[in-house]
């Protein structure tokens, strides 16, 4: 038994309307990651900084939209502020391709470039 991450990475499709855009992330089980998104920290993983403080659900999105998100710990998040963010310690160590974390942020990295300015709206779910 886990956490699992509920997530949608959204473009601003013109003011005020955010559309979700498909992407590549598998969004494996990563405490670390987890953490540093700003969910409550697992044991090992409490002096991780998050990006932002918790901010819960955007408020255009719409109570049906809400269970897509998971059962706690909603948030949201800019391209911009993620990858302006210091990375937890050790993430940048790992080279190995199904580091979650890299992965993450490549996705972020891909999105921004496509499409410039990208939200990820998210949530847990255990």
């Amino acid at each position: 038994m886990g956490v699992d991450m509920k997530w949608s990475f959204q473009v601003e499709a013109k003011p005020g309307e955010w559309v979700s855009v498909p992407n590549e992330f598998r969004g494996d089980r990563s405490y670390s990651l987890f953490a540093w998104l700003g969910a409550p920290p697992k044991r090992g993983f409490n002096t991780i900084v998050p990006v932002h403080k918790l901010r819960g659900l955007p408020k255009d999105i719409s109570p049906d939209e809400e269970e897509l998100y998971g059962e706690h710990s909603y948030s949201w998040l800019t391209s911009e502020e993620i990858l302006s963010a210091a990375w937890p310690d050790g993430a940048e160590d790992n080279d190995d391709p199904d580091n979650v974390f890299i992965e993450f942020i490549n996705v972020v990295k891909h999105l921004h470039a496509e499409h410039g300015d990208v939200r990820i709206v998210f949530g847990f779910d255990g």
